[in-house]
């Protein structure tokens, strides 16, 4: 085999080898506990009013903050939906899960005590953790009766973005635990 050939074979070769496209991993944000079909049992008190994102969360890439300030989206790492729909969902099912009654969308149910969330950061870190910025404010009829905020950080159980969607999860759930814990009881 003469020189040219062998440079065209080895080129045809690395050609070959940089086009094969990486399958991107698309991840659910879904409460670890499955649920059951049953009758829901809807909550007279609250309702979930108003969930916001901050503005840089709304895309499909993970994301991981790579110095102070700086995010960067994964391209192969991707949210399976819309993250505005899976956090409130998410939310949705977990204070539920807690306080053992079905919270309703505020539409649903006008006389209850709304709960409003804003969800400011939710991302990874170049350590290894993911970090969870929220607030959370209960009103009715335009009073609020508190306000609380949630600032969280957990230490990834693995490298990778399987571990950072699980952490984001679990940072979620712990979330939801707080503003179910900050319901008040019914007298």
């Amino acid at each position: 085999m003469n020189k040219a050939s062998l440079v065209m074979a080895l080129l045809v070769l690395l050609g070959a080898c940089s086009s094969a496209p990486i399958e991107p991993s698309y991840y659910l944000l879904r409460p670890s506990e499955g649920l059951d079909s049953r009758q829901l049992v809807p909550s007279k008190q609250f309702a979930l009013g108003r969930i916001t994102i901050a503005p840089y969360l709304d895309q499909p890439g993970m994301l991981l903050e790579t110095a102070s300030g700086e995010i960067r989206p994964a391209r192969n790492n991707l949210w399976a939906e819309p993250m505005f729909e899976s956090i409130r969902a998410f939310l949705v099912v977990e204070i539920s899960q807690q306080r053992g009654r079905d919270i309703y969308p505020s539409r649903l149910n006008r006389n209850a005590t709304n709960i409003d969330v804003r969800i400011d950061q939710l991302h990874g870190t170049q350590d290894g953790e993911a970090k969870l910025v929220a607030y959370w404010w209960l009103h009715k009829n335009e009073v609020v009766q508190s306000s609380h905020q949630f600032a969280e950080t957990l230490r990834l159980n693995e490298d990778g973005y399987a571990a950072l969607a699980d952490a984001e999860r679990r940072l979620l759930a712990d979330l939801a635990r707080r503003i179910a814990e900050s319901l008040p009881d019914p007298t």
